[in-house]
Formats: C-alpha cells, sequence, structure tokens
C-alpha cells in the first residue's frame, strides 16, 4: 500500500490491505472498515490486541518505584507513572522526541526561587500518534534541590525539567498517565514486585504518614519497615531477646503473614535492613519527585 492514508476502493478487500489494517499505526476510518465487512471485526480486534500486549510489555518493564498512587475520595486507587518510569517504557513503544525548545527561565520572589520551562514534541512509531508543543518543567523548590546551589542547582533543575517534558510526551502517547492499580497487579502476578511498595499521593493520609512517619512500637527502630520478598506485605519488627532454649537472638523484621507461606519463610536482620537503607541513601538522589498529575504542564 503505497499511501497508508488512502485507500483504493479497488483493493480494500486485497489480503495485503487487510494485513496491513490490523497494524494500530495505519491510519483508517470508518468508512474503510465498513467496506471489509466481516474483516472489519478481526482487524479491530488485531488492533486491540497489539496495544493490550505492548502495555502488558511496558508495565512488566517498570518497578515500583516508577509509579505514584493517588486514592480518590470514593477509594479507587489508581496509578500514575512517573519520569523515571517513562525511560523505560519509551523504546517499547518507538517513541521520538523532537523539536524540543530551549529551557526558559522564569525567576519567583527570591535568588534561590526560580523555574525551568521548555517544550517540545513526540510521535509513537506503533500508532503514529503525534504530539506538538507539549510543556514540562520543574522548580528549584522541588525537594530533589534540596542542599543545592549555585551551579549544581541551576543544572539539576534543567535536567528535570527535560526528563518531565518527556515523560509527558511519553505518558501520553503510551496511555499510561493513569491506570487503575489493579491493571499493574495484574502484570505483576508472579514476580516480586507488589503495587504495595510504590509510593503513595494524594489520598493516603498526610505528607508525613506516605513519608512512613507512622506510630511505631516500643523499641522499633526509626527506619522505614522492608517488604516480604515472598507475599509484598510489610514487615513486622521483633525486638532482640532470648528463645526459651537459652539462646539469644538479634532483632530482625519478619513477615506478618508468613503462615500463609510457611514453606517459603523470609526474614530479614534489623541491623543488616539499616545498613542497606544507608547504602542506597548514599547513591546521588534521583532528579524526579513524586508530583501530582494536575500540576504539569
Amino acid at each position: 500500500m503505497a499511501d497508508a492514508e488512502v485507500l483504493d476502493p479497488e483493493v480494500v478487500g486485497s489480503p495485503s490491505t487487510t494485513l496491513a489494517l490490523r497494524h494500530p499505526g495505519v491510519p483508517t476510518t470508518i468508512n474503510d472498515l465498513a467496506a471489509l465487512k466481516g474483516e472489519a471485526v478481526a482487524i479491530i480486534e488485531a488492533r486491540e490486541q497489539v496495544l493490550a500486549t505492548l502495555r502488558k510489555a511496558a508495565i512488566r518493564a517498570t518497578s515500583p518505584e516508577d509509579w505514584l498512587l493517588f486514592k480518590s475520595p470514593d477509594g479507587r486507587v489508581t496509578a500514575y507513572l512517573q519520569d523515571c518510569g517513562a525511560d523505560r517504557v519509551r523504546d517499547l513503544y518507538g517513541i521520538e522526541i523532537f523539536g524540543v525548545e530551549r529551557p526558559e527561565k522564569v525567576n519567583g520572589s527570591t535568588p534561590d526561587e526560580f523555574h525551568y520551562l521548555l517544550r517540545g514534541s513526540g510521535r509513537c512509531k506503533i500508532t503514529g500518534q503525534v504530539l506538538l508543543d507539549v510543556e514540562g518543567g520543574r522548580s528549584s523548590k522541588d525537594d530533589f534541590c534540596r542542599g543545592k546551589t549555585g551551579t549544581d542547582l541551576e543544572l539539576a533543575v534543567r535536567k528535570a525539567a527535560r526528563a518531565n517534558l518527556d515523560g509527558n510526551l511519553t505518558r501520553e502517547l503510551a496511555g499510561l498517565k493513569s491506570l487503575p492499580v489493579d491493571v499493574i497487579a495484574e502484570v505483576w502476578t508472579g514476580t516480586n514486585k507488589r503495587v504495595e511498595h510504590c509510593r503513595q499521593g494524594r489520598g493516603f493520609g498526610t505528607k508525613a504518614q506516605r513519608a512512613g512517619a507512622d506510630v511505631r512500637e516500643a523499641g522499633q527502630p526509626q527506619v522505614d519497615a522492608p517488604f516480604c520478598d515472598i507475599c509484598g506485605s510489610k514487615a513486622q519488627f521483633v525486638k532482640a531477646g532470648v528463645t526459651k532454649e537459652g539462646r539469644e537472638y538479634e532483632a530482625f523484621w519478619t513477615c506478618p503473614r508468613r503462615d500463609n507461606h510457611k514453606e517459603q519463610q523470609w526474614t530479614v536482620k534489623a541491623a543488616k535492613w539499616e545498613e542497606d537503607l544507608k547504602a542506597r541513601a548514599s547513591k546521588p538522589a534521583a532528579t524526579e519527585q513524586p508530583r501530582d498529575p494536575g500540576q504539569e504542564g
């Protein structure tokens, strides 16, 4: 088919044409499909299958850290793909970013308060969809900027603004801006990824509560609890003590639902968990922080 946008009525029913129309990136109209009669349903179903398979592959490529959960007043939970997650799925969809303008700096009320804004466009090779003049931006007051000054601060905000632009384009073109959390949970079934490990945003209590500053038991270390590798449950802290046989044991974390998987027990020593947390904290911080989708440009 020489021109995907113009279908010759004389050949619209040919095997090569109907096969091409199954690809979601080939433009077609309701009239084109009507002319195919019985083939039309198969073409629509084929396109649906392609996009559904692609979406599952994209979700499998992400990790819990790539999603931010929001809860509505009626209890519905949706997942928002963050900029870091958009990087992982962009190539699967064949998304290209082009026409990116130079960042524009907008000063705030104080010398250390400013924003970087920029525009760009993108296209998806799979669907053929194109988005033009989409905005992205970040602020020097975002959490990831804490402790940065001067050139380091400028560079961090500019890089984050570009990442946000790429993320905005990818989310829209891939249809991954907001998904029911059950969809993600289903795709992750059989893996060690759990939606319970995703970061929580609006609707999950105060900012302090979402950060893990909940009420702790006496003697429990002031660190975030790990999650069970078997079932994904938030671990329970057990203080150091002595067994009935007189053997001493160190403080550790264990799964509160361990009876549900007795053949696969999971624990981690408290000291080892704190060492792991310190090692993670020593790594360079990511430039992206959770945002409310409604705040994006």
